[in-house]
């Protein structure tokens, strides 16, 4: 009588498996994400000139990018808060970033130079 426990306990594995962990689930259960708004990322920088695009990313129209430098410090914080943000609206790269200030495209992870963030189109 050892096969149906088989299939059970791999449905009880599969259960825990796709549960929210404690450190990552939003108020409200994973479906309660898709209800709530975007809100803008953290202000970073020099009198707060620019957002944070990632941990180590404050970037700005005026300032260009600080990549791991103490102008980039706040966006730490971004990491503790419950719900998600947006630092810039016209997507870029193939990594699914965003444009940071012209002529650079940054996600969380890092930025590079794309020439389709330029002056005009870079908040469209």
């Amino acid at each position: 009588m050892a096969e149906p426990s088989l299939p059970l306990s791999f449905l009880c594995l599969l259960a825990l498996s796709s549960a929210c962990y404690i450190q990552n689930c939003p108020r409200g259960g994973k479906r309660a994400l898709s209800d709530t708004a975007l809100r803008q990322c953290l202000p970073c920088g020099p009198r707060n000139k620019g957002r944070c695009f990632g941990p180590n990313i404050c970037c700005g129209e005026e300032l260009g990018c600080y990549l791991g430098t103490s102008e980039t410090l706040r966006c730490q914080e971004e990491t503790f808060l419950p719900t998600p943000c947006e630092a810039g609206h016209k997507p870029c790269g193939s990594g699914g970033g965003t444009c940071a200030a012209p002529g650079i495209c940054c996600g969380t992870e890092g930025c590079l130079l794309d020439s389709s963030c330029d002056q005009e189109t870079l908040f469209a």
